[in-house]
């Protein structure tokens, strides 16, 4: 049986194997968006497709992971340059049929590993919809929540480091991707007027009271939202293994979970 962990790679025999071996499929879902003047528009695709690989590669057969989706909903950030923004239905429905493929192969585990914070809701109902309109169990992860506690023990620049384009994103970067990053075009700015911290717009470890998302220029000037000026490869890297080894950890028990039959709970009705 093959032990390719690309499934772009496959054969359609070696598709069959795969099947029986009942991998965690994980799906990088990213965008091409603005990170200010320092990163490129590729953030979100390139670490989430690195940190996939890297969990399917070290998983010994037990994670298989997709091509990338590379574009997401991105609206708010529209006055920007370069950004590509995909309709939020169209992004959904996309996203559904490429799971829904999936699970017609046979493939009943899989996990949207998300990289774009306006993707997120949409992942989460697409994972949703799968469950239920599927035979397989389908979940969605944002990376940079997976990882936290690893990204926040990096970070030098304060409650507000790590947003867009920040400390931590820029860390990621330049351990991924260094030659692409222009250290000597780097803006620190804190986003203002975004509502008070605690219930509207807290740090990414803290939950949100209030579901709320502005256009960016209304609120940023550069397109940073951070402090990538205290960002460094060697921080990178230790966020980046860190998540890697929590996803494989993550894909290994969902994996695990049994798909078992429903149970209908209904009292049938007189004739």
């Amino acid at each position: 049986m093959t032990t390719k962990h690309r499934y772009r790679e496959l054969t359609w025999p070696e598709v069959n194997d795969t099947v029986l071996r009942a991998p965690t499929v994980l799906i990088p879902v990213g965008a091409i968006e603005q990170h200010g003047p320092h990163l490129p528009l590729d953030v979100d695709n390139v670490l989430t497709e690195h940190i996939c690989e890297e969990v399917a590669r070290r998983s010994e057969g037990d994670v298989i992971v997709m091509p990338a989706i590379h574009y997401g909903y991105n609206d708010h950030n529209m006055d920007y340059p370069g950004t590509i923004s995909i309709r939020m239905q169209h992004f959904i429905d996309y996203c559904v049929d490429v799971g829904a493929s999936m699970a017609h192969q046979g493939f009943r585990h899989m996990l949207y590993v998300n990289a774009h914070g306006s993707n997120a809701p949409l992942c989460d109902l697409i994972a949703r919809r799968l469950t239920v309109e599927t035979e397989s169990l389908v979940g969605a992860v944002n990376h940079w929540e997976l990882g936290w506690d690893f990204i926040a023990a990096e970070l030098e620049g304060g409650p507000y480091a790590a947003d867009h384009a920040c400390e931590w994103e820029t860390s990621e970067y330049l351990h991924v991707n260094p030659d692409l990053v222009q250290m000597d075009k780097v803006v620190d700015e804190i986003s203002a007027e975004r509502g008070g911290p605690r219930w509207l717009y807290p740090d990414l470890a803290s939950s949100k009271w209030v579901h709320f998302m502005n256009y960016w220029s209304r609120v940023n000037e550069s397109g940073v939202s951070g402090t990538p000026s205290f960002a460094t490869a060697e921080k990178g890297g230790r966020m980046v293994e860190g998540t890697i080894g929590r996803l494989l950890d993550v894909s290994r028990e969902f994996r695990a979970m049994p798909v078992t039959a429903r149970v209908d709970h209904r009292v049938k009705p007189p004739a």
